[in-house]
């Protein structure tokens, strides 16, 4: 015998979904209206309520931060915070929610973030407050300033290197001359000396006549340029010539070298330029281990376009008031009359002129690590 109900269909079976009233339906196309607004805007939206935890945001956040929205949903939001903001920040909100004083709550101002591979980044931060279902909300606007910042930096670097035109042109036509002249004549008397002082007094004015002139000839390299000769060249055998260049320098100063090239990728480049910003990483590492240590260099190949070059030093590592500057002309942490402050400067022009990139990180004490990502052939 057949249960109960037997006969009926599987839909027969379902209780009917009561029609959707007017009133409801318009609910339902604004909320979708409003979500597709939020999912499509450019800047991230988050939203958080008074404990600071994660309601809602979009997808222009999760790519901001580089989170999954289920990686964040119902976390603090401090989570996208980097020292010292991040245990600052619950102060911040207790002393708003019983004082009503404001740092950023409808006012907005730059700030820094921190993503989820650890890394920093500027963005304006806009904060709304607001009410749901009687609870206070914050709706949070982030706006990504690190490719505008990047580009007011190239822009100065710009404005550095046109100025730096100007007064080097200058100075081959009023020093350039003279220091010919000076250093033939020295080392005239370098020769003819008669005795060991006066020609240790004759060299010491040949090699400081040198100096100038290698530092008037890198000023007009900076300056004028020559045309790049590109062609398709091995990473591995350029890296390689260069760090053989100064083996002699780097085993008497003690210092082991570590090649790890995994791919050995061809990239379209100028041989000797690029040439030139390896031998200035190599110079400046071993200046950073005076006292010996290990050079890594290292080939990398993120992805098919892109190819990675390291040199890395285990010496002093650079303050972290000096890394924002590094690339700036004349600028230097070395000994006064030990570097010229135009090496990094050099070697970050010649790479993005190769479409590529020159990255730095460092730990004081510990050592620093220079990243070229070139564009592979």
């Amino acid at each position: 015998m057949a249960g109960r109900g037997a006969g009926k269909t599987k839909a027969e079976g379902k209780p009917r979904a009561r029609p959707e009233s007017d009133a409801e339906q318009q609910i339902r196309e604004e909320r979708d209206r409003l979500r597709s607004i939020v999912d499509a805007a450019v800047d991230g939206i988050i939203a958080i309520d008074a404990q600071g935890t994660i309601l809602e945001l979009n997808p222009a956040a999760e790519r901001i931060f580089g989170y999954a929205a289920s990686d964040l949903l119902g976390q603090n939001v401090a989570i996208l915070m980097p020292q010292p903001y991040r245990d600052e920040h619950a102060e911040y909100v207790r002393r708003y929610l019983e004082t009503g004083e404001r740092r950023i709550i409808g006012i907005g101002r730059e700030v820094r973030g921190r993503r989820k591979d650890g890394s920093v980044f500027p963005h304006f931060l806009a904060v709304a407050e607001g009410s749901l279902a009687g609870k206070r909300v914050f709706t949070g606007v982030i706006r990504d300033l690190e490719h505008l910042r990047q580009a007011e930096e190239r822009a100065r670097q710009a404005e550095q290197l046109a100025a730096l035109s100007t007064i080097t042109a200058g100075i081959a036509h009023d020093v350039g001359t003279p220091m010919t002249t000076i250093l033939g004549y020295a080392e005239l008397l370098e020769r003819s000396a008669p005795d060991d002082k006066s020609r240790d007094r004759a060299r010491h004015i040949v090699d400081q006549v040198r100096r100038v002139t290698d530092l008037l000839q890198t000023l007009l390299n900076i300056a004028r340029p020559r045309r790049a000769e590109h062609e398709a060249i091995a990473v591995a055998d350029v890296l390689d010539h260069s760090v053989d260049f100064f083996r002699e320098k780097l085993k008497g100063r003690g210092i082991v070298v570590e090649r790890d090239y995994g791919p050995r990728p061809t990239v379209v480049a100028d041989r000797d330029r690029l040439e030139q910003v390896f031998l200035n990483l190599i110079v400046n590492a071993a200046d950073a281990m005076p006292s010996g240590g290990t050079l890594s260099v290292r080939i990398g190949r993120p992805n098919d376009e892109l190819v990675e070059i390291a040199i890395e030093d285990t010496g002093v590592g650079i303050a972290p008031q000096h890394l924002d500057r590094i690339f700036d002309a004349f600028y230097t942490t070395k000994e006064r009359g030990k570097g010229t402050g135009l090496g990094l400067l050099v070697s970050q022009r010649i790479v993005r002129e190769h479409g590529g990139t020159l990255r730095v990180q460092s730990d004081l004490g510990k050592g620093t690590c220079f990243t070229i990502t070139l564009p592979s052939r």
